[in-house]
């Protein structure tokens, strides 16, 4: 606690008392602007309690702040200060008076002074120092009809928010289980074949999050097939393609034959050390099969931004494998560009063939050099 909010007198510098008291009048309209801890909050409790010295009813006294700790720490300064004022000799509450407006007391007002605590504390509803979201929620209470909300309506916490998801999200889960030939059941199926538990759940905690924004794209589209069809269209793909298929597709094309990878790798591992960081990651990649496989494969040729390495292999090595430097040539750098009017298109109103808003996805298109990434 500040020396100021101790209400110690002297440690203020007269200019500055003189600010919180023209400040803290409540006949005048005051915007403060201070640094935490400079007394804010103390001139705010100032203001409130100069409106009861002057008989202002506490029932019409409204203060609204943003959090619950902001306004829980008002009401306390006021009643703290309401009540110190009972115990105070005649002498000490006119200096703590004169504090607050600068005027000294007289008999009728310390007799006021010390009648505020008790008449706040017994006001219908108390002080109401307030957050504006329980002050509009309040609101709607008194006035639900014309508010169009049900009438003794609960607000729902984050934690009670959080238990309701989770109830309904393991409804469906037990719906999809029950009726695996169901559309929502073949979905169960293949999400969970291609996710761990994990992996799973914050997949479906990020599709709850955005389900609006999903259930937008969807009506817009007019439907699932719609919306899936025109998102297969934005990222360049069939529509009936499988991850396996997109697999084989891609590593058809690639510039590095699976017969040709036992002898690149061997020769970047002759090279230096980012040649043979080169040849670690295709010799990951040459050890699986799948989906998995290009995810590995990728990593060869793109950064973890998903965007063409600069190189591929030294310059010493370049000239021993021409066909695998050939991504970083200038026709590598202008298949790869190809995205930009994707991008660009995406920003502008979702339509039956664009994916979801606020989403990214990554396609991975074939090309005569490798690969290229669209996001989207």
């Amino acid at each position: 606690m500040t020396a100021l909010e101790a209400g110690a007198k002297d440690a203020v510098p007269p200019e500055l008392l003189r600010i919180q008291i023209e400040a803290s009048d409540p006949a005048a309209s005051a915007f403060v602007s201070a640094n935490a801890g400079s007394g804010k909050t103390y001139v705010l409790a100032q203001r409130v309690i100069r409106l009861l010295l002057q008989g202002v009813d506490p029932a019409k006294i409204l203060c609204l702040t943003f959090t619950k700790a902001a306004a829980a720490n008002m009401a306390n300064r006021v009643f703290g200060q309401l009540a110190a004022w009972i115990a105070l000799d005649d002498a000490a509450l006119d200096q703590k008076i004169a504090e607050i407006d600068g005027r000294r007391g007289d008999a009728k007002r310390r007799a006021r002074a010390r009648r505020l605590f008790a008449q706040t504390l017994e006001t219908p509803g108390g002080l109401k120092v307030q957050t504006i979201h329980a002050f509009c929620t309040r609101l709607l209470h008194q006035f639900p009809f014309e508010a169009k909300v049900a009438a003794r309506f609960s607000v729902l916490d984050e934690r009670g928010e959080d238990e309701l998801i989770a109830a309904l999200r393991m409804k469906v889960l037990l719906q999809a289980a029950a009726e695996p030939e169901s559309g929502l059941g073949r979905a169960l199926t293949a999400a969970v074949a291609h996710a761990a538990e994990q992996s799973f759940a914050e997949a479906l905690r990020a599709a709850i999050a955005a389900r609006r924004s999903i259930a937008a794209w969807l009506a817009h589209a007019g439907g699932l097939d719609a919306a899936l069809a025109g998102l297969s269209s934005a990222l360049g793909v069939d529509a009936s393609a499988t991850m396996e298929s997109l697999a084989q597709d891609i590593l058809a094309a690639s510039i590095l034959a699976a017969s040709d990878a036992d002898d690149v790798i061997a020769q970047l591992r002759s090279g230096a050390k980012t040649d043979q960081d080169q040849a670690a990651r295709i010799e990951s990649a040459m050890r699986i099969l799948g989906p998995e496989q290009i995810e590995l494969y990728a990593a060869a040729f793109l950064t973890q931004k998903l965007e063409p390495r600069a190189q591929l292999l030294t310059k010493t090595l370049a000239k021993a494998l021409p066909k695998l430097a050939r991504p970083s040539s200038r026709a590598w750098r202008r298949s790869s560009s190809s995205a930009r009017p994707c991008s660009r298109a995406s920003a502008r109103a979702p339509s039956s063939r664009s994916p979801p808003p606020s989403s990214t996805a990554i396609a991975w298109r074939k090309r005569g050099a490798g690969f290229s990434t669209t996001t989207i």
